[in-house]
């Protein structure tokens, strides 16, 4: 027996090594200079077999070898990629197949990888899991809850109960894994509009198959990061940054000239088809007096809707002509802290002002309260207010 392992073992990294030099790379670089000497780079491995293919990423250019091979290490023991590609070699064309991509981040001395596998796992079943890895580059060591939160234990509390209030609702009663806690604290993603956290398919999955993941932005955690200027929330550009009025305004402007809100991977003319390829319908959309609403499956989407026309025979030519988001901090102006008072300060008088009874903001998905609307560069933008006159939502229409 123990030589029967032996054996399949170095079946499987032989195998393994073989698709790996036979396949076509290439080099991202996620950061300026990544080609000088001693300069970490990810570069992209890949295996592509028909429709079929397996790609994730390595370490290159590290000043120390031995940390970059412990990390590259890593990724192809924890991500599966052994096994993924044995997987590969088995596919018949149609049958189940297999598809394995990524993301990486690459900055100030921190990485940070998800790997998405999707299609036949090892059981023989078709389904879905993510393998998330972060890494202080300095050290080597995989980066854990204590590096970026002063209290870890009462940052996944607050996050647990945010998710229960924010997403419980669209668990759908067909949902065979569906508990958002405990939140997955060991497999988290680190980027530059947040932290992203990745449920095992055994604990949450949607009805598309795909495991749950929750994501929250820096600005939602403040309470909780480390503030020591040489800790991982300073490195990573975590923590919040004062602005003055001036400021604030101008970049407000430029970002609803550019029509899109920040952390929100959408601009005012996206095709609707495109986006829901990519990020997945949660549900089917919801209508609003003059257009629908959107809910997508990706994690940065929570409280996110994207807004389109209302043609009831599909979305296959609608364009987005707005975006409302219920959790954004727009450079200052923040859901859930900034009052009426204080974005008016900061971006004068509105264009105009509507107050919405409870009938009125009910057809728009609102609680009771006003809406002020500002118009920049031929858009709307429209900060509403809840009844206790805080930011409740922001919205960027065309």
């Amino acid at each position: 027996m123990r030589r029967l392992r032996l054996f399949y073992r170095t079946m499987l990294f032989a195998l393994c090594a073989l698709f790996v030099l036979s396949a076509p790379s290439a080099v991202r670089g996620h950061a300026a200079g990544l080609s000088e000497a001693n300069q970490p780079a990810v570069t992209e491995v890949s295996t592509v077999m028909g429709e079929n293919s397996i790609r994730y990423p390595q370490l290159s250019g590290m000043a120390d070898p031995s940390i970059q091979s412990a990390i590259n290490d890593a990724i192809v023991e924890k991500a599966k990629i052994a096994q993924r590609m044995i997987t590969l070699s088995t596919l018949k064309g149609g049958g189940i197949g297999l598809t394995v991509t990524y993301d990486a981040y690459l900055s100030a001395g921190v990485f940070s990888t998800v790997i998405s596998a999707y299609g036949a796992m090892e059981n023989g079943r078709s389904g879905q899991e993510y393998t998330a890895l972060s890494y202080d580059l300095t050290t080597g060591n995989e980066l854990t809850m204590a590096d970026l939160f002063s209290d870890p234990d009462a940052a996944a509390s607050f996050m647990e109960t945010t998710l229960e209030n924010t997403i419980g609702d669209d668990l759908s009663a067909y949902l065979v894994n569906a508990s958002l806690s405990p939140l997955p604290t060991d497999q988290f993603y680190l980027g530059a509009d947040g932290i992203t956290f990745y449920y095992p398919p055994q604990q949450f999955s949607w009805l598309s198959g795909y495991s749950g993941a929750a994501q929250f932005t820096y600005d939602e955690l403040t309470d909780y990061l480390i503030t020591d200027p040489a800790a991982l929330p300073a490195r990573l550009g975590a923590l919040p940054q004062t602005l003055g009025d001036a400021q604030i305004k101008a970049d407000i402007v430029k970002a609803v000239t550019d029509g899109q809100l920040p952390h929100i991977p959408v601009k005012l003319g996206d095709a609707i088809a495109d986006l829901v390829a990519r990020y997945r319908l949660l549900r089917q959309p919801d209508e609003y007096p003059g257009g629908k609403y959107y809910q997508l499956e990706a994690p940065m989407f929570r409280q996110v809707l994207v807004l389109s026309d209302a043609l009831t025979t599909g979305y296959a030519d609608s364009k987005v002509q707005g975006v409302m988001s219920l959790r954004t901090n727009l450079y200052g102006i923040q859901t859930g802290v900034t009052s009426r008072a204080r974005w008016r300060q900061i971006l004068g008088e509105p264009d105009s002002s509507v107050a919405f009874d409870d009938d009125m903001a009910y057809d728009y998905g609102l609680p009771a309260g006003t809406a002020d609307y500002y118009t920049i560069s031929g858009r709307q933008l429209l900060l509403y207010a809840d009844e206790n006159d805080l930011l409740y939502a922001i919205r960027l229409t065309e």
